[in-house]
């Protein structure tokens, strides 16, 4: 298990360890939550894509998402996974809010076969829209986790594929990275139960999971979230650290071309990866600042999108020896 620093450590600056050599990285999957939430958050999916700063995103059927989208997403090699969804933008008799939601679920209240329908729908859009399953599944707001909900889930996941492509399906799991509150509620709202349900059926999951934090953090306290994740983050021997590579040329502006002229090392990306990794999901919630629509966060949204597109994250993952990987990276 890797060593949780408290909370009080968080707070002071941290300094990158200098003994761990240069094939000893830390596997991180970033993955950006929400994708069909808006069109503000797919073209920041898209644009951080571009830039090589993410792998993985969720997807909420229900949503808007343009083929060219699509299309865009998959020549950039972006995993996109089932952001299974009952407190948002898809419409059921079982839509309300995350506390109803909780309740239910807790007292036994909901009715697994309309979990099971609505969970079946929810696949079913997902493989209209993007024409294959999903690489990954998870919940907005967490609610895969939930008692009911993870039974229902994992027995539709088993029942709609074969064994040999469950072999190939991940799932987030929410084991905190860093020990503050609010990841501990989390990963207690089910995140024991639902890594076990995973485990016997063969499915692939994330080690630690971090992102957690009260969407009320400017730039500079963002930055030192992230630097508190990527300490906290576990390396994995014979490792090389590497930003993922993008697939065709973009513009220099905004990129890590500007510069200078020498490619960083985190750049040079390795053909293998070790058989064993230990796993960080870090999720995030972008979106690039529009005028078009409105979100209980989007204030918080915008800010991660600057953040996360600025030079200074990107010295940040090559600072502490981060690999950047995807879902299918990892699939058993």
């Amino acid at each position: 298990m890797i060593n949780i620093k408290n909370k009080a450590s968080q707070n002071k600056n941290f300094q990158k360890d200098t003994s761990q050599s240069s094939n000893t990285a830390r596997a991180i999957i970033i993955n950006v939550d929400d994708l069909g939430l808006s069109s503000a958050v797919n073209d920041a999916v898209i644009r951080l894509a571009e830039r090589g700063r993410i792998g993985a995103s969720s997807y909420m059927v229900g949503g808007q998402i343009t083929d060219s989208d699509i299309s865009t997403l998959t020549d950039l090699k972006v995993d996109i996974g089932l952001h299974l969804d009952l407190t948002g933008v898809f419409p059921s008799a079982l839509r309300g809010s995350l506390k109803s939601l909780v309740i239910s679920s807790y007292l036994r209240r909901l009715n697994a076969t309309q979990v099971s329908d609505i969970i079946r729908r929810q696949l079913d859009g997902f493989e209209d829209t993007f024409g294959r399953s999903p690489v990954f599944v998870d919940g907005h707001q967490h609610i895969h986790q939930f008692p009911i909900i993870r039974q229902s889930l994992i027995k539709e996941l088993s029942a709609r594929y074969s064994e040999e492509a469950q072999h190939s399906i991940s799932a987030r799991t929410t084991t905190p990275l860093v020990n503050d509150l609010k990841s501990w509620i989390i990963y207690g709202l089910g995140g024991h139960a639902w890594r076990k349900l995973c485990a016997e059926s063969h499915i692939t999951t994330n080690d630690y999971f971090g992102g957690v934090y009260g969407f009320d953090a400017d730039f500079q306290q963002l930055a030192a979230l992230w630097e508190s994740w990527l300490t906290n983050a576990p390396r994995t021997p014979y490792l090389a650290p590497a930003m993922l590579t993008p697939t065709f040329g973009i513009e220099a502006l905004g990129t890590y071309a500007q510069y200078g002229s020498t490619t960083p090392p985190i750049h040079s990306v390795p053909n293998a990866l070790p058989s064993h990794l230990t796993t960080t999901l870090i999720m995030c919630h972008p979106a690039v600042p529009a005028t078009n629509w409105q979100d209980d966060i989007k204030a918080a949204r915008e800010r991660e999108y600057e953040w996360l597109m600025s030079h200074k994250f990107e010295q940040l993952l090559e600072e502490y020896d981060v690999r950047l990987i995807r879902w299918s990276d990892i699939v058993s």
